[in-house]
């Protein structure tokens, strides 16, 4: 997978979490397409962002989670040399994305599967703060 694909996935189960209402019918059937495309591959995850870009609410806390993922980033590059992105998703943010796409609900779902921990580990792995366990 490459690097961005786990931050665009960390975002967008992050802003899931966030949502108040449903997500449309048309959202909810791709992420529920997307969901048995990443049980086949791991490393497909569609295209979340154009997802997210088709219905404002999704977007708005999506791209506020991309900036803050993305500053974070940058914070790890000051002094030494920074270290490569990771290439491989965490097992767990895999199963939470197939869990919380493949619902009929996914803010429901994502509410409930995806822990403010699990994204924080995620977001430190992505840092490199830890590594993929």
């Amino acid at each position: 997978m490459k690097p961005n694909n786990i931050i665009t996935l960390t975002a967008f189960l992050t802003a899931l979490t966030q949502l108040d209402e449903p997500l449309p019918e048309n959202i909810q059937t791709q992420l529920n397409n997307i969901s048995k495309a990443l049980i086949i591959a791991p490393n497909n995850i569609g295209n979340l962002d154009a997802i997210a870009a088709s219905y404002l609410p999704l977007d708005e806390v999506y791209q506020t989670e991309l900036a803050t993922i993305d500053k974070n980033v940058g914070e790890r590059t000051k002094g030494l040399k920074p270290l490569p992105l990771p290439t491989e998703p965490t097992r767990e943010l895999t199963n939470a994305a197939i869990n919380v796409f493949s619902n009929d609900n996914s803010v429901s779902a994502a509410k409930k599967a995806v822990e403010p921990n699990l994204l924080e580990r995620v977001r430190d792995y992505i840092n490199g703060r830890i590594g993929n366990g």
